[in-house]
């Protein structure tokens, strides 16, 4: 089948009302039968302005826990996005992963169709800038790239549909296709439940099992929320599961 993209607006604006600021959902992954590491979703209570659009902050935590913890992570990604188009003006990430750190901003300028990227300087403790990228329309970071999928209505999408959106991520601007695979029931500690389930195409990598390599479950219901991701990687597969 032919591609569907995503647009700014159309679909996703009769759509909107899933979004509730002060929504809070924990996760809790695994690896196998141990338990490594949680993660919570955050939407702020306060509608902030960039520039002259009205956007949701939306929070992304996750670190590493229990014997996981010998090998230490804790990241934190947040965007600003934008109540009307979904689409993002401003992006954070913080990555702790071992040794390895980053504190960056991205800022999204739609009009000219560009992303600058700003780094912290550990000696001055100020963002630098770092460089200036070009982006296609309505560009969404990593966050906002998967919120568009509590918006959309798979009901109006058939089996097999691919979804593209336009995305920014790690310095790079990329369209990433999403097969929509069709409904599900999975069996969670609350019982089964009725999803929507999608696997994204990744692109050629040294961590993932394959291009076909996570799996996605979007609750069928009025939140639309991520129930359970499913990660296969080269050393083992990792379970997602909402905790709420």
């Amino acid at each position: 089948m032919l591609p569907v993209f995503v647009p700014a607006q159309d679909k996703l604006k009769l759509e909107n009302n899933r979004l509730v600021v002060g929504e809070i959902l924990n996760y809790k992954a695994t690896w196998g039968f141990v338990t490594i590491g949680s993660a919570y979703t955050k939407i702020d209570k306060t509608i902030y302005k960039i520039g002259s659009n009205y956007c949701y902050s939306v929070e992304v935590n996750g670190q590493t826990n229990g014997l996981a913890k010998l090998f230490f992570l804790h990241d934190k990604w947040q965007s600003y996005i934008d109540t009307a188009t979904i689409t993002t003006h401003k992006s954070f990430r913080s990555i702790r992963e071992g040794r390895y750190q980053l504190d960056e901003i991205v800022h999204f300028d739609h009009l000219n169709q560009k992303a600058e990227v700003q780094v912290l300087d550990k000696k001055t403790h100020t963002y630098v800038f770092k460089k200036k990228y070009d982006t296609p329309g309505n560009i969404r970071d990593i966050i906002t790239g998967a919120l568009i999928f509590r918006l959309i209505d798979f009901e109006k999408y058939a089996k097999g549909d691919t979804i593209v959106v336009n995305g920014f991520y790690e310095d790079e601007a990329y369209k990433i296709e999403v097969v929509y695979v069709g409904p599900e029931y999975i069996k969670t500690d609350k019982g089964r439940i009725r999803c929507y389930k999608v696997t994204p195409i990744l692109p050629n990598n040294k961590v993932f099992n394959g291009r076909k390599s996570v799996d996605i479950w979007f609750a069928a219901n009025k939140s639309q929320a991520i129930v359970r991701i499913i990660a296969k990687l080269f050393l083992g597969n990792i379970h997602i599961e909402l905790q709420d």
